[in-house]
């Protein structure tokens, strides 16, 4: 028969007197937190480095933006001058295409052939005619 454990327990004891699985597991921990130190340090060393980066970065698309800025002033401009220039040009095309329509309208009304009264009369003529009463 063989002595029984000290900590009544039918496992083997580690040398630090406890179960292996907690020494395990302790060196398990201290190994990860160990990793988790290393890993913030690294991640503190490259948010150190990148911040000067960033800044050069954002100074660089500020200059970029002010340049394209003084760049599209003038070509606004020419822009505006040329929409001017157009929209008078079709303005007055305009205006001409509705002078010659009611010339158009007023020749086809004068050479039409008048077959009747009422079909030559304006509107107002048709509402003297029943009753004198207009909508």
């Amino acid at each position: 028969m063989e002595p029984e454990n000290q900590t009544g327990q039918g496992g083997e004891q580690g040398a630090s007197g406890q179960n292996p699985r907690r020494d395990q597991t302790t060196r398990a921990r201290e190994l990860g937190e160990r990793w988790l130190a290393q890993l913030q340090d690294m991640i503190d060393q490259a948010g150190r480095q990148a911040g000067p980066v960033l800044r050069d970065v954002g100074a660089k698309a500020a200059e970029l933006a002010a340049v394209a800025a003084a760049n599209a002033g003038p070509v606004a401009h020419k822009a505006a001058t040329v929409t001017e220039h157009v929209g008078e040009r079709l303005a007055a095309r305009s205006k001409d295409l509705a002078a010659d329509l009611r010339k158009s309208a007023e020749n086809a009304r004068a050479n039409a052939p008048a077959s009747s009264p009422e079909a030559t009369s304006a509107p107002e003529d048709e509402a003297k005619h029943d009753g004198g009463t207009t909508a």
